[in-house]
């Protein structure tokens, strides 16, 4: 029998790593899954959709990873990565998106794990298929809402470290921060 952890108000089960699978995109079929994902994510917003999906996974510049657990229909969570872009170097965490059902099982810290080790950050374990040639500068950054309190505790627990916060009044140190910039690396 699985064990479970409680998460909130739900009972979800716990997950040997083994029972999981990381893979890359493999086509449009990912993409409805994945955009099924993205409804009500928080920080996804309106950019979404099997569209979406298809043109980062058609993008050399962007990975698709898609993790996927034993036993369960569809997948468990994705990440998408992106190559640097403008002046911040490193690889950037553009998207980390968890089933609904499937937070809090560690799901989030495989993917967080893969995406470190993709970006070649030191002491990083996770494992990962194959690494795009732009990956490996030994940086991983991202933005994140300031008010996602369950992303921040990942991303931290993680040893990434707000760089920069990003206000509603750009200029106003006393204004609401709106998204944080995160590094680790």
């Amino acid at each position: 029998m699985t064990p479970a952890r409680t998460t909130g108000a739900r009972t979800t089960p716990a997950y040997p790593a083994r029972d999981t699978v990381l893979r890359p995109w493999r086509g449009p079929a990912d993409s409805a899954a994945l955009a099924a994902l993205d409804d009500g994510a928080p920080g996804i917003g309106d950019t979404t959709g099997p569209e979406w999906h298809d043109d980062a996974a058609a993008d050399p510049a962007r990975m698709h990873l898609v993790l996927e657990r034993a036993g369960e229909p569809g997948p468990a969570g994705y990440v998408v990565l992106a190559a640097p872009r403008g002046p911040e170097p490193g690889v950037e965490l553009h998207r980390l998106v968890v089933h609904l059902d499937r937070r809090g099982t560690g799901a989030g810290r495989t993917l967080l794990g893969a995406t470190l080790t993709v970006a070649g950050v030191p002491g990083a374990t996770g494992e990962t298929p194959e690494r795009p040639p732009w990956a490996g500068t030994g940086r991983l950054w991202l933005e994140v809402a300031a008010d996602n309190a369950a992303a921040l505790a990942l991303y931290r627990s993680a040893g990434m470290v707000t760089e920069t916060v990003l206000r509603a009044v750009p200029g106003d140190p006393c204004s609401t921060p709106l998204r944080l910039l995160l590094a680790r690396g």
